[in-house]
């Protein structure tokens, strides 16, 4: 005998599709907009949070200390997920987060192949773009992506950036200028298009 289906089945039924439907599109509506820096060699941002499990483990392990773990701020996908804050460190390309990743959601780092992501410099924040006096992210740079223009402001070859963080790192223009509000520096290294 086939089983019957009643009004109330098929309201709770209605009503759990519309619940399933409200908590995904809370879930995409709090990822925290913009997707965030993941370490080197992370898969695509769709197969990384799938394979992700948020044990910690490439933030513990980071000798430049450049990985923290994912706020509510950067949103409920984001949560407990490696970011990587270049005001903590840098990144070397060591390969330790790979090693440590129990689910390959990290792996084939390599600075020569890998992008984190590309230095973008902040004209109203840059000591050089202000006053012409600063070099600091330029003598920094491993990868020779920064060099100076005629007037010594810094430009950068994106082509050669590979994201490491470097110079962000070593910015100096929210120590030595006025603090303007925010935590964006002269230098930010952002997710590549």
């Amino acid at each position: 005998m086939p089983p019957s289906l009643s009004r109330r089945s098929l309201v709770a039924g209605g009503a759990l599709a519309a619940a399933s439907f409200a908590v995904g599109g809370a879930a995409t509506a709090l990822d925290g907009g913009a997707t965030p820096l993941r370490p080197p060699g992370a898969q695509d941002e769709d197969r990384f949070r799938a394979l992700c499990l948020k044990c910690d483990r490439c933030r513990s392990v980071c000798p430049q200390g450049c990985i923290r773990t994912g706020l509510l701020e950067d949103g409920l996908l984001n949560w407990r997920t490696p970011i990587m804050d270049f005001h903590r460190g840098l990144c070397d390309f060591c390969g330790r987060c790979e090693d440590v990743c129990p689910t390959e959601a990290v792996a084939g780092v390599d600075a020569a192949v890998n992008r984190i992501g590309t230095a973008i410099i902040d004209e109203e924040r840059c000591i050089a773009w202000i006053q012409g006096s600063c070099r600091v992210c330029v003598d920094a740079c491993p990868y020779d992506a920064l060099s100076a223009d005629a007037s010594g402001r810094p430009v950068v070859d994106e082509k050669r950036c590979n994201g490491c963080g470097v110079c962000e790192y070593r910015c100096p223009s929210n120590t030595y200028r006025s603090f303007a509000g925010g935590s964006k520096r002269g230098i930010n290294v952002e997710r590549s298009a």
